[in-house]
């Protein structure tokens, strides 16, 4: 495998690590600020409820026939608050919203564009709706109920769907009081317990990684990589085909070779052999290149590389013969560098008679 590379990998790995670090320090400061200062009361629409601290807003988006408050950045999505005057019953409303099969009597689990949705009849300010929607990677969860006379919608739009933004979103409406103060119904407590606990299957993702591990993705597609790579090496410096090479005067396989012409450098595996006063590199079993050990005289020189290890260079300047990818060594004319980094560099000098 290239030096290079060798020398590369190892950096990326430590620098991704020191930010996949860094990430997890800064992610657990954050955290630990927000368990501090914990939660905040907010009002909007009429109502007033908890939510994050780290939480943006209010953001107000007013309209006809709904008017309503947002807040970004609420368990790695947006909540929304929104009011209307009823029209209606709200069993009515609901079942045509939701494209409910059936009446709200029950918890019905059914299929929206495809994709899973749970509805569930609870108990906030009297009779009320919660739903579950999941499009894609995003989860919707909703709580739709009336309140002297105020119809209100409370959405928690996320794409983070996992158990915890559930019960974060569950938290809020446990807080939620009235315009007058009042709290919700105590069923409300176990009814929304019994959602969290009664998910039906592809709602929410019960086993996601933890967001500061992401940066091993990219640590793990760089060991593939190189993991590739050395593969390819070994199978380019495999032993040759042609038999004479078996009756070779010094024969090793896979050996690293870099060739190099001005300021070209170019790293591969080979094997390479001795035999009948030449010296033969294969790669993938076949001749690659063939140089004459007469034209080595004088020319062979060992040397320390960067990780202490002594390679074999030889200088060509002329005699050598190229039996593949003549296209690109072609333009390769003059001085040519070749460095072997031979297990045993010893042995192989003496087998060029240098």
């Amino acid at each position: 495998m290239r030096r290079q590379t060798l020398s590369m990998i190892p950096a990326l790995c430590v620098a991704l690590a020191a930010c996949g670090f860094g990430w997890i320090m800064t992610t657990r400061t954050a955290a630990r600020a927000t368990a501090q200062t914990g939660w905040r009361t907010v009002s909007a629409q009429g109502l007033s409820f908890q939510i994050p601290e780290g939480s943006r807003g209010p953001y107000r988006r007013p309209g006809s026939p709904w008017s309503a408050t947002e807040y970004g950045r609420s368990f790695g999505g947006t909540l929304r608050i929104a009011q209307e005057t009823p029209q209606g019953n709200l069993q009515p409303a609901l079942r045509n919203w939701f494209q409910l099969p059936g009446p709200l009597d029950r918890v019905l689990t059914y299929p929206v564009n495809g994709q899973s949705a749970q509805a569930r009849p609870v108990t906030a300010f009297g009779p009320s709706g919660h739903f579950l929607l999941r499009n894609g990677k995003v989860l919707q969860a909703v709580l739709v109920f009336d309140l002297d006379g105020s119809r209100y919608w409370i959405q928690l739009r996320t794409g983070n769907p996992s158990p915890e933004s559930l019960a974060g979103f569950h938290r809020v409406l446990l807080s939620l009081r009235g315009p007058e103060g009042q709290p919700p119904d105590p069923a409300l407590t176990r009814e929304l317990a019994a959602a969290e606990a009664e998910l039906a299957p592809g709602l929410v993702d019960r086993h996601r990684w933890p967001s500061q591990l992401l940066f091993l993705v990219p640590v793990a597609g760089i060991l593939l990589a190189a993991g590739a790579q050395f593969g390819v090496a070994r199978w380019s410096g495999r032993a040759p085909k042609e038999s004479g090479a078996w009756a070779s005067q010094y024969l090793e396989t896979p050996i690293e070779v870099c060739l190099g012409y001005r300021f070209q450098r170019r790293w591969f595996d080979a094997a390479v052999a001795v035999l009948g006063g030449r010296l033969v590199l294969y790669t993938f079993g076949t001749p690659l290149l063939t140089v004459p050990l007469a034209a080595l005289a004088g020319k062979v020189e060992a040397r320390t590389g960067w990780f202490g290890s002594l390679f074999l260079e030889l200088s060509l300047q002329g005699g050598q013969e190229f039996h593949k990818q003549r296209l690109f060594y072609r333009y390769l004319a003059g001085n040519l560098k070749l460095r072997l980094y031979s297990r045993d560099p010893g042995r192989l000098r003496a087998a060029l008679g240098a």
